[in-house]
């Protein structure tokens, strides 16, 4: 299973032939795709906050339609705990990794071996106090 992080969320919906090579390889693979409720939550609030009524409906129509094939991975306490504890370790070290330390630890504790995502700086840093493997693009 490969967790797909904000970014690729927003870039199937919204420029689609940049993720097209790694989606078909990640088909041809038979991977599962899932994503984390935060990462649902970054996306949508992009949409949500376009002035224009009917490019927000167009855009929601289309993340309806792309979050309805992916497994939802949901967050725990126990997940926002590890991940401030991961998040904090890089901090101290002087590498800060915002939230994406949450979809590492969802992804870890669903059994996700990867994340798809074009901020590869950050997972690279959470790669080695995580062990996912990261899927740039």
């Amino acid at each position: 299973m490969k967790c797909l992080d904000t970014t690729f969320l927003i870039d199937i919906v919204e420029n689609p032939d940049e993720v097209r090579a790694v989606s078909e390889e990640l088909e041809r693979h038979g991977e599962v795709l899932a994503t984390t409720a935060f990462n649902v939550y970054e996306a949508l609030l992009g949409v949500h906050s376009i002035r224009d009524r009917s490019q927000r409906t167009k855009l929601l129509d289309l993340y309806s339609r792309v979050l309805a094939r992916l497994v939802l991975l949901p967050v725990s306490v126990e997940d926002a705990t590890k991940a401030a504890e991961l998040g904090g370790e890089l901090r101290r070290r002087g590498h800060d990794v915002g939230a994406d330390s949450l979809t590492a630890v969802v992804a870890m504790r669903t059994g996700a071996d990867g994340v798809v995502t074009r901020n590869v700086a950050h997972f690279e840093r959470l790669r080695e106090l995580a062990g996912l493997e990261v899927v740039p693009y």
